[in-house]
């Protein structure tokens, strides 16, 4: 269990101690008591510390982003709970290792109605931002909207059911906001899962 964090969009006066209090206070959390807020993250920034490494030190095997040593990690081991609301915003990272989040209770709100907030995500010039959510596993919204924008790189976010995500009772059911504006083609998604809802370009993204 963490504490979370309640910095909404405030710029860090460091950078470098921004990402070592994010690492710090995530780093094999399964349950964020407040608000995950991932924002500012730097490009090639390694998020492994949102999973917890079996028998391996954070950064081993010179993961950086999504790559490849961070899928050694079990999937059971990260964060699947957040008690207020999720922020991922300003960041210049092409990834987040967010498989296993599976509740947002919404007790806070970024924007006092927004439980999921995805927001000006975009890597510097001639480099990639966030490419897709990969919350393959998020499966309930109690309270709280959908607000994502500005994120150039980002797809999938429109073929995703959100109403089947956010709760019946949810009385911000009708706070979705998706936008799609991109600057890159997006593979196909129906190519990929059957019923045409992607969290991200592999099989075991597709919405269940």
């Amino acid at each position: 269990v963490c504490t979370g964090t309640d910095m909404k969009l405030l710029r860090p006066s460091s950078p470098e101690s921004h990402y070592e209090t994010l690492r710090h206070l995530y780093q094999g959390c399964q349950v964020v008591q407040g608000n995950l807020e991932l924002t500012y993250l730097p490009p090639g920034a390694d998020t492994a510390f949102l999973k917890v490494r079996s028998g391996k030190t954070p950064g081993a095997g010179g993961g950086r982003g999504s790559g490849p040593s961070l899928t050694r990690v079990s999937p059971c081991q990260d964060i699947k709970e957040v008690q207020g609301y999720v922020l991922i915003a300003e960041n210049q990272v092409s990834g987040l290792e967010l498989q296993s989040l599976r509740i947002i209770r919404g007790t806070q709100l970024f924007q006092d109605r927004y439980a999921l907030a995805v927001v000006g995500n975009a890597g510097p010039a001639g480099a990639p931002g966030l490419r897709q959510l990969g919350m393959r596993h998020l499966t309930e919204i109690l309270k709280g909207g959908v607000r994502i924008e500005r994120n150039p790189e980002l797809c999938f976010q429109e073929t995703i059911l959100w109403s089947d995500i956010l709760h019946r009772h949810n009385e911000f059911r009708g706070e979705i906001q998706v936008e799609t504006t991109r600057t890159r083609s997006c593979p196909d998604c129906r190519a990929l899962c059957a019923e045409g809802h992607c969290w991200g370009e592999g099989k075991q993204d597709c919405q269940t």
